[in-house]
């Protein structure tokens, strides 16, 4: 069991030579003397507990380095994390206007050619589909689908040259 005086000795002796030696791993010393005290309170509680430490500052150096690496992994997954959802939200809130913008100038189109546009390009049926679901001819499908289009390019200011770009 760790008693004061044990405690009292490594904090004078290896204390300061630990935390150097962490911060020469972890080039942070805040983090370094965390790191130890940290492993200082786990020693201490290991031995209330019973479990004999044979070496306190060999014990307490292996421990403060694994901290350390566990911090540093956890940093590391921690900014991935953030990186990956700023990005997943940068590209949320492009497709939320441009879905919001789609969405606008959809429903400023008469329920006919809504329906066509929907089910030709959204669900990417063919003119036969569309014209069998809902009971028209290819012919009156082709005819709304250039309307829709017309009207679609005006309303979200897609120039003619892009228009022909995606079709091709």
């Amino acid at each position: 069991m760790l008693d004061d005086t044990t405690i009292r000795e490594f904090l004078r002796d290896d204390y300061p030579r630990l935390v150097n030696a962490v911060a020469l791993l972890t080039g942070d010393v805040s983090a370094a003397e965390d790191a130890v005290q940290e492993a200082l309170v786990r020693a201490w509680i290991r031995s209330d507990r019973g479990d004999v430490i044979e070496s306190l500052p060999a014990w307490i150096a292996v421990a403060a380095m694994n901290l350390t690496r566990s911090r540093w992994r956890r940093v590391t997954a921690e900014r991935r994390a953030r990186a990956r959802l700023a990005s997943a939200v940068a590209r949320d809130d492009v497709r939320s206007v441009d879905r919001v913008d789609v969405e606008r100038a959809l429903a400023g189109l008469p329920r006919r050619q809504r329906q066509i546009a929907v089910l030709r390009y959204f669900l990417q049926m063919d003119t036969r589909e569309v014209a069998d679901a809902l009971g028209v001819t290819e012919g009156t499908v082709k005819n709304s689908l250039s309307k829709a289009r017309a009207a679609l390019a005006v309303d979200l200011r897609i120039d003619e040259q892009e228009e022909n770009d995606v079709e091709a």
